[in-house]
């Protein structure tokens, strides 16, 4: 289940995460529903989508609280073994533990962040409700975190029963033939020449994501070495990067494109030899595995997520500074052989079996429990 209705697997546009977990745990040969919430829209119905055998999606339309839905529990069935719910901050999880509970379905979160990054009022409201909800649901039920400094934040607030399980790719969406591909025809399409370095980014064009800094890092990576910059994304400040741009006179050099179709994003990858993510808080970055796997160089700001995915992959670089950013992008190109051999170890690590397995334990040892409390009674 995802409550969310924010961009978090927004169909068309994401390597999805609760399809990618909903295909490893239907490898095990369960019978996986997916529950996807939808900003309210008069032109939004309810969709049931079968994905493959055992396998399907419903997007239901939801009434909501900024990125926070208020899925109704009406939708789901009373019938149901287990939920995992996508948790992160979401305060409209209560009515979906006591569903749970009444019908003695296994609720477990799975959580990648607790608190609100917004330090204004809104972000007091949301910690505020998040202390007084959910965090006393995680005090009652099994939780998976994505990263082990989560399980250990978790812990802090009395959380006592977490278990680690990393995010991952859906790898039956990622074009597995991308090196077949002419690397020049693919620039041709974006209006890149293959004598240029082609820095991208596929992010957010919010403040969190600091896409106005990565514009004066490549005004600097520039004067150094011939390069483009190419910008997927859209947000709150799209409007100050088209005048950013302009300002620092960046029009044939930057190229912004609001929305790729997931269909076509390898190809973003594909062109390109530097990925860069200045996003300090960044809890996983499903782009940075993404990257990774399409054999880009990674340059990222310390983040949880980073810290863990790039640790040990050859190629990449995890940067202190912004000065260590320009100076992987500015410096000597990494080793061809160094960049594949960090996706292959991307490719068994960073699945959703782990997770699915992870998942599938908590339910058993919820069922083995029920079991022991059902003999004791009688």
């Amino acid at each position: 289940m995802c409550t969310m209705i924010n961009g978090f697997g927004r169909k068309g546009y994401y390597n999805s995460q609760e399809i990618g977990l909903g295909r490893g745990l239907a490898r095990c040969g369960h019978t996986v529903y997916i529950y996807k919430s939808l900003k309210k829209d008069k032109r939004v119905g309810r969709e049931c989508l079968k994905i493959e055998k055992g396998l399907s999606i419903q997007y239901i339309p939801v009434w909501h609280f900024g990125a926070h839905g208020y899925f109704p529990s009406s939708v789901l069935d009373k019938d149901l073994d287990a939920v995992l719910c996508f948790a992160d901050n979401q305060i409209f999880l209560p009515h979906i533990y006591r569903f749970c509970q009444k019908n003695k379905i296994c609720f477990v979160p799975y959580i990648g962040t607790m608190h609100s990054n917004n330090n204004g009022i809104h972000g007091k409201i949301l910690n505020t409700l998040f202390a007084l909800g959910s965090l006393k649901i995680y005090r009652k039920t099994p939780v998976i975190a994505k990263i082990r400094k989560i399980k250990t934040e978790l812990e802090k607030l009395g959380v006592k029963n977490v278990t680690v399980a990393p995010v991952g790719l859906d790898f039956e969406v990622m074009k597995k033939d991308f090196k077949k591909y002419d690397k020049g025809l693919l620039r041709a399409q974006f209006g890149f020449d293959m004598d240029e370095v082609i820095i991208c980014t596929v992010s957010r064009l919010d403040p969190e994501k600091r896409p106005l800094d990565l514009l004066d890092i490549f005004m600097r990576v520039k004067a150094k070495k011939k390069c483009k910059l190419l910008i997927v994304g859209e947000g709150v400040q799209s409007l100050e990067v088209e005048k950013r741009i302009e300002v620092l006179g960046l029009e044939n050099e930057v190229k912004v494109l609001n929305r790729v179709p997931y269909e076509d994003i390898w190809k973003v990858y594909a062109i390109s030899d530097y990925f860069v993510n200045l996003c300090g808080t960044e809890i996983f970055g499903m782009a940075i595995l993404e990257a990774m796997y399409y054999e880009v160089s990674v340059a990222a700001s310390i983040a949880p997520g980073p810290s863990v995915t790039l640790k040990g992959m050859k190629g990449h670089k995890l940067c202190i500074t912004d000065q260590d950013v320009e100076d992987w992008l500015a410096g000597k190109y990494p080793e061809k052989k160094e960049l594949a051999e960090s996706a292959e170890k991307l490719k068994e690590k960073y699945g959703w079996d782990s997770c699915a397995n992870v998942f599938l334990s908590i339910v058993s040892g919820k069922k083995d429990k029920n079991r022991k409390e059902k003999r004791t009674r009688v």
